[in-house]
């Protein structure tokens, strides 16, 4: 039997109502370090992969059912933090679509990484921040 896709608002809930339970409620600036270790560990699942490659040894394969638990703590944290900092992640996510729309158009990549303009907007992305 297929398993029913949750929206976001549902995952959400789920992992708000399973911090709250346990009286999980921790600062945002705790929760931002907490995705960073996790992002890390997740990191860590592809550590030396490209030194591998190069000395042609072979692939160690993957345990992807790990690798999806530290793509879920991320998730997990992240949904948290958005709780926490009163941030709507559908939102700001709609709007970095938007944004990066703007940024990076279509046209100039068609499809295929465009390195040359990429780095020339994050360049003049970063001076207009200063």
């Amino acid at each position: 039997m297929a398993k029913k896709q949750k929206s976001l608002e549902e995952l959400a809930k789920k992992i708000s109502d399973f911090n709250d339970v346990r009286g999980w409620n921790p600062l945002p600036g705790d929760i931002a370090k907490s995705i960073v270790i996790e992002a890390a560990e997740l990191l860590e699942k592809f550590q030396w992969d490209e030194s591998d490659k190069k000395q042609d040894k072979k692939f160690y394969k993957k345990n992807w059912e790990e690798v999806g638990q530290e793509v879920a703590d991320v998730f997990w944290y992240l949904v948290t933090f958005c709780k926490e900092a009163n941030i709507d992640l559908p939102n700001v996510v709609y709007k970095k679509i938007t944004w990066n729309k703007k940024k990076y158009p279509k046209k100039m990549f068609k499809g295929k990484h465009n390195e040359k303009f990429y780095q020339r907007q994050k360049k003049a992305y970063r001076k207009m921040k200063k």
